[in-house]
C-alpha cells in the first residue's frame, strides 16, 4: 500500500477528455491567454501528424497534417504566488500537473485545477510528441498482454 500521492500521467492534452474527472495528469501546453484577475491560464496544443503518404524518415513540415486544437482551462490560483514574474508570457510552452475537476461535452475543452506549474524551456515539440506516443503505445500493448483474471 502506497503512503504517497498517486502518480500522474504523462499524456497530450488532446487526450486529457479520455480520462475520467479527479484524474492527476501531466501535459504539455502553449499558454493563449493568462487572466490574472481570476489566476486563470488557458493553455492549447495542435499535435500535428504525419500524412500516411509521407514516407517515415521524412521529417518536413509539408507532410504534417494538424489536428483540431484542444483547449485546457487552468486554475492557477492555489500556485500562482510560487510563480516567478515573467513565466506567464504568452506563447510559452509549460508543463502543467494539475486534477481533472470538468470538461465540455465534446471534449474540446477540459478544465484542470492546477498543482504545479514550470516552463517547458526550449523544447523539441516534434520530438516529445513521437516519444510520448511511442510511450503510450508500449503502455497499451502492456495491457494487452497482461492475463485475464477470473473469480470463481
Amino acid at each position: 500500500m502506497s503512503l504517497g500521492p498517486n502518480p500522474a500521467s504523462l499524456t497530450l492534452l488532446e487526450n486529457l477528455a479520455q480520462f475520467p474527472l479527479r484524474s492527476k495528469v501531466r501535459f504539455l501546453g502553449c499558454i493563449k491567454v493568462y487572466h490574472s484577475a481570476s489566476s486563470t491560464l488557458i493553455v492549447t496544443h495542435t499535435t500535428m501528424y504525419k500524412s500516411p503518404s509521407s514516407s517515415s524518415s521524412s521529417s518536413s513540415l509539408s507532410s504534417s497534417l494538424p489536428r483540431k486544437t484542444k483547449t485546457a482551462t487552468v486554475d492557477i490560483a492555489i500556485v500562482v504566488e510560487q510563480i516567478r514574474i515573467g513565466e506567464l508570457q504568452i506563447g510559452d510552452w509549460v508543463n502543467v500537473l494539475g486534477y481533472i475537476t470538468d470538461m465540455q461535452a465534446d471534449g474540446a475543452t477540459v478544465c484542470i485545477q492546477g498543482i504545479q506549474i514550470w516552463s517547458a524551456g526550449g523544447i523539441d515539440l516534434g520530438k516529445y510528441e513521437r516519444q510520448l506516443r511511442e510511450k503510450e503505445n508500449v503502455d497499451r500493448r502492456s495491457l494487452d498482454t497482461l492475463p485475464t483474471v477470473v473469480n470463481i
